[in-house]
């Protein structure tokens, strides 16, 4: 797999992940954030471990490395998921993805600090468009935002720059399947202690479709391919391309859940895919 494939990988990822709001929104009214992340990671680790074997790929990576894949999933699939998932129960998928990814922001900066990763001119206009897009969106938001929710979606983008910069660190003991694998599986072991009263929940209807589709789509096949794109263009790229999720989560979010964009909210995703193309040096700036 190479650069193009790389941001594919990325691009795709971000897809899958768009469906996530609306679906959260609509079916978490009556379960914990905890329990809910909880059946994610677990339908996740199911799919990946499926392919890993259907693959006849080797399921192990290096042990030393385990600290560092564990440290990438309690910001990443854990701490981060939990916050967004409360989030998105507090003030809506639309508003809560919007938030939640100027994750963005921090990956690029913690990936500068800890890889000297270069962020480009091109990409640093791509980032700014792309951003502005999101508050584009954001700013079309009819309600007023719970203030609560506003600072548990902001923790989450902060959390989640924090994983994805570990995630790079996690690629060099595993390939990215099986990174994907252990961390949700290792963020499902963590959490289950937390809902050991709640489990038999588990039957829910609810809870198997965000289970399967949230978790065994959005990690199973989402988190794999976010991996790829890390390894193979890096860290600030490859999250400046799942800008789209929240744009196209929005809009997701209106037929699955009800929620109702604005104009503001298709202007901004044309501003934010123009920063894609932009930051990803394929459409000139000039």
């Amino acid at each position: 797999m190479g650069i193009v494939e790389g941001y594919l990988a990325a691009l795709s990822a971000s897809l899958l992940w768009s469906i996530n709001p609306g679906l959260i929104n609509r079916f978490s009214k009556k379960h914990s954030s905890i329990l809910i992340n909880f059946s994610r990671n677990l339908y996740g680790s199911l799919v990946m471990l499926s392919v890993i074997y259907l693959l006849e790929d080797n399921i192990l990576v290096d042990y030393i490395g385990i600290p560092i894949v564990y440290a990438s999933a309690v910001f990443g699939p854990l701490l981060g998921d939990v916050l967004y998932i409360h989030s998105i129960k507090r003030i809506g998928g639309g508003n809560a993805v919007t938030i939640g990814y100027t994750y963005i922001f921090y990956a690029q900066l913690f990936s500068a600090i800890l890889y000297g990763e270069r962020i480009t001119p091109t990409l640093l206009l791509g980032t700014i468009l792309a951003l502005m897009g999101v508050y584009i969106v954001y700013r079309g938001e009819r309600r007023g935002v719970d203030k609560r929710g506003f600072i548990t979606a902001m923790a989450a983008a902060a959390s989640w720059g924090m994983g994805a910069t570990l995630s790079k660190a996690a690629l060099y003991y595993g390939g990215p399947l099986q990174i994907g694998f252990y961390r949700c599986l290792l963020v499902a072991l963590t959490l289950t202690p937390f809902i050991h009263r709640e489990a038999i929940e588990l039957k829910a209807r609810e809870l198997i479709i965000l289970g399967a589709v949230t978790g065994g789509l959005g990690f199973g096949a989402g988190m794999p391919l976010f991996l790829y794109g890390i390894k193979f263009v890096g860290v600030a790229a490859t999250s400046l391309t799942t800008a789209l999720t929240p744009v196209l989560g929005r809009i997701f979010a209106r037929f699955i859940a009800g929620e109702k964009p604005s104009l503001k909210a298709y202007i901004g995703t044309a501003v934010t895919i123009t920063g894609i193309l932009i930051g990803l040096n394929l459409l000139s700036p000039l």
